[in-house]
């Protein structure tokens, strides 16, 4: 008795796929995305990510900035193919409030202003294939 061929009907109709999430805000997650990951935690893929961990613990010096911008460039560019960083401008922001300092203990409050606790606010100019877009994102290394 001959088999007759499998027939498989579609789950989901075909046709132009649309996103829920606006384009920009789309890209704004998946640059998140890079950047908050550090390669070695995706076990599929391993070299994933932006390697900013080499960064905590050192001060914001120039050179250390210059040096996070590259990792940042490399990483969305390398990881988001089909977008050309244009400029990218990095600053700290201080997490903590000036106003708790006199509450913390000495030693705390003297590390509280060494600048402990911060975060990389990532701005980026990108060309993408649906024209320029900016994005920004707070990233802890």
């Amino acid at each position: 008795m001959p088999m007759e061929p499998l027939r498989f009907r579609a789950a989901a109709p075909l046709g132009v796929r649309r996103s829920l999430v606006a384009s920009e805000q789309a890209l704004a997650q998946r640059v998140q995305f890079v950047l908050e990951t550090r390669p070695g935690t995706l076990p599929w893929r391993p070299a994933f990510g932006c390697d900013l961990a080499k960064l905590v613990g050192e001060p914001a010096t120039d050179h250390n900035l210059a040096l996070a911008r590259f990792h940042v460039e490399r990483a969305v560019g390398r990881w988001l193919a089909e977008v050309t960083v244009l400029r990218c401008d990095i600053s700290i922001k201080m997490l903590n409030d000036p106003n708790d300092r006199p509450r913390a203990p000495t030693a705390e409050a003297a590390l509280v202003a060494l600048g402990t606790h911060a975060e990389l606010i990532v701005h980026l100019e990108l060309q993408t294939p649906d024209g320029p877009a900016r994005v920004s994102a707070a990233v802890v290394p």
